[in-house]
């Protein structure tokens, strides 16, 4: 199979997990893509035998990785805390001249704006409030305690083909989010599994170690966007052309050594998140296999699988809801959805397959192959919920609103094009 530079066996998975720079996310060079790619394979052949050996292995603890971040975290907070005071000494030292002040505060007021703290902000539309939808507040509730997690506080409706579960706020509120279109596309007895997947991220305690190592997770990422993003030198070349031929030479040999200066910090910043990434990766793909076993506890084998083949074919179910959307109401996208899900099964081989190739250790997540491979090598279970279709008919009326958003928000994308 050609899905590529370089071909494999799908049906003999011959020379499958081999880098290709075709389709594996690129990271700045292929030397350090390629190390990326295999250094993803060997962490999850670990884990898998890790997992495989014990299913019901809970993390043991702090791991180093964990340590080096919220040390790495510290510092950043203390380095933050001391250009606060270096402000505050500008503004009550008044033998320095405004201009001095204005130089030397520039550096602390950059340094603050990469590592201050950053709770998450709740949502402000798409709360599912439990007046409005009393039996999926019951279903959360249920998941919840067999997933043996507390009940997350907040549940929001959104229009991404995903959901997740976090902690935001001052209080630090934990939020189930559930993307609405993927919840069409899923079979019922997958959106169990959903609801099991993430919140068993809360159980296993994965959204509050990542807010306490946040700062080390996102520094080097916020010194590139605050340089302008990726491609440093090529802007800096670009505009290093334009000010040639516009400005003096001075101007031209300032502008050179700013933009300079700003492509160094830009690619300074790249390798520091790299390297962080790095570290904070292997984790965080371990914590998704964790929540994988808790959604095959809690849902079966079978509907978490049916789950994942959802995943690897949402966007095309997505694209074929688009094109039919015109002909269409609101109370027929999961219907279609099913039916489009069925006619694309065919593809779900190659689909399952091209994930592991576009997949590298800096990825969040490990490849839905993968992730697939772990639950089929462990015996079938059953589960522990199980909703009659009464329950789901009371739920699906409780979304019925969200469904007629996510309808109309087909139709809208339809208006742009």
């Amino acid at each position: 199979m050609d899905g590529g530079t370089d071909s494999w066996c799908p049906s003999c998975r011959w020379n499958l997990d081999v880098y290709d720079p075709a389709l594996a996310p690129w990271r700045g060079t292929r030397l350090i893509g390629r190390w990326g790619f295999r250094r993803g394979l060997e962490v999850d052949r670990a884990t898998h035998a890790e997992l495989l050996a014990d299913p019901e292995v809970r993390s043991a603890g702090t791991s180093p990785a964990e340590v080096w971040l919220v040390v790495f975290s510290v510092v950043l907070a203390l380095i933050g805390v001391a250009a606060a005071g270096h402000l505050a000494w500008l503004v009550m030292a008044d033998d320095l001249p405004p201009g001095v002040r204005l130089v030397l505060a520039l550096p602390a007021v950059l340094v603050l704006l990469l590592v201050k703290p950053s709770f998450g902000r709740v949502p402000r539309h798409g709360l599912i409030a439990e007046r409005d939808a009393p039996q999926l507040h019951r279903l959360v509730r249920e998941v919840a305690a067999a997933a043996g997690t507390p009940v997350p506080d907040l549940i929001y409706a959104d229009l991404s083909i995903n959901a997740g579960v976090a902690r935001l706020g001052w209080r630090q509120r934990s939020v189930l989010v559930i993307g609405i279109p993927l919840w069409l596309m899923l079979p019922r007895p997958a959106r169990v599994s959903l609801l099991a997947h993430e919140l068993g991220h809360l159980a296993n305690g994965d959204p509050l170690r990542v807010r306490r190592t946040l700062p080390a997770r996102t520094f080097g990422a916020r010194a590139v966007a605050a340089t302008g993003g990726r491609n440093p030198w090529r802007r800096a070349l670009h505009s290093a052309n334009s000010m040639a031929e516009q400005g003096s030479g001075t101007v031209v040999l300032l502008g050179i050594v700013v933009q300079g200066l700003l492509a160094l910090v830009n690619v300074a910043g790249a390798t520091a998140q790299l390297l962080v990434d790095s570290v904070a990766m292997p984790d965080s793909r371990r914590a998704e296999y964790r929540a994988d076993l808790i959604a095959r506890r809690v849902a079966g084998s079978r509907p978490f699988l049916q789950s994942s083949e959802t995943v690897l074919l949402a966007d095309r179910v997505w694209q074929d809801l688009w094109h039919l959307a015109p002909r269409l109401n609101s109370e027929q996208l999961e219907p279609t959805a099913a039916e489009s899900l069925r006619h694309l099964a065919t593809h779900l081989p190659l689909a399952r397959q091209l994930s592991r190739r576009t997949t590298d250790l800096w990825s969040t997540h490990p490849s839905e192959d993968q992730r697939m491979r772990l639950i089929e090598e462990l015996p079938d279970v059953d589960g522990i919920i199980h909703v009659d279709d009464t329950r789901w008919a009371g739920i699906d009326a409780e979304l019925a609103p969200w469904r007629r958003v996510a309808y109309h928000a087909l139709l809208g994308t339809r208006d742009r094009f």
